[in-house]
């Protein structure tokens, strides 16, 4: 009678796992790429590769008390140095050919799909340590934006995601909330599929038609 159990918990640890090295991949190049924008060589395009990579789910570890999980697991480490690395050395070779608008284009849509795959990853973690859906939802929000944050902070930028740069914790918020209720619902790999597609285009189309939620004028 536990076998089906068994499964779904392996299952669910397989699909953690991918959204894990999927996110680390994506916010490694972004981390890479807030570092050319900033001038810094390819040093501070790997640290903040691994700062965008890990920041915000080495704080979500701490609060529940749990081991940080690139310590746990090393390979983290490396990809996001490597992928930072790689960013740098690409960009700065090619550079040219590909201009500063296809760059841009590049940081938004490798931004978008960490957004999604680490709002994933947050949500599933909570979950899988018997927190609630209001924990889950916090969590998948904060594993999404916290290394954009410490990054844009390093680099000595106003963080992104608090300016009125567009939709950005917006979309991690709609998209840990989508995600709850069709994982409960339907199979989680085919609601981490919907989940993602719908974050990725809400994050495109705020870029395309310029949405952002309005601030205090000056």
């Amino acid at each position: 009678m536990n076998i089906p159990n068994q499964a779904h918990q392996i299952n669910i640890s397989l699909l953690l796992q991918s959204f894990m090295f999927f996110g680390v991949v994506t916010a490694s190049i972004s981390g890479a790429i807030r570092a050319v924008e900033s001038k810094m060589d390819i040093t501070g395009a790997i640290l903040l590769a691994f700062i965008t990579a890990t920041a915000g789910g080495t704080v979500r570890d701490i609060i529940f008390n749990i081991d940080v999980f690139w310590i746990r697991q090393q390979i983290y480490i490396w990809l996001s140095c490597i992928i930072g690395a790689a960013t740098f050395i690409f960009i700065y070779y090619k550079g040219r050919i590909l201009g500063n608008k296809k760059i841009n284009f590049i940081l938004i849509v490798t931004d978008a799909m960490g957004i999604a795959t680490f709002s994933l990853a947050g949500v599933e973690k909570s979950l899988a340590l018997g927190q609630n859906d209001v924990v889950a939802v916090i969590m998948g929000v904060w594993t999404a934006v916290g290394g954009a944050v410490v990054a844009d902070v390093v680099s000595n930028r106003v963080p992104m995601v608090f300016t009125h740069e567009l939709l950005y914790i917006t979309v991690a918020f709609f998209g840990s909330v989508c995600y709850l209720f069709l994982a409960n619902n339907m199979n989680h790999t085919t609601a981490s599929v919907i989940a993602i597609i719908f974050m990725v285009a809400l994050r495109l189309l705020s870029v395309k038609y310029k949405w952002s939620l309005p601030t205090i004028p000056s």
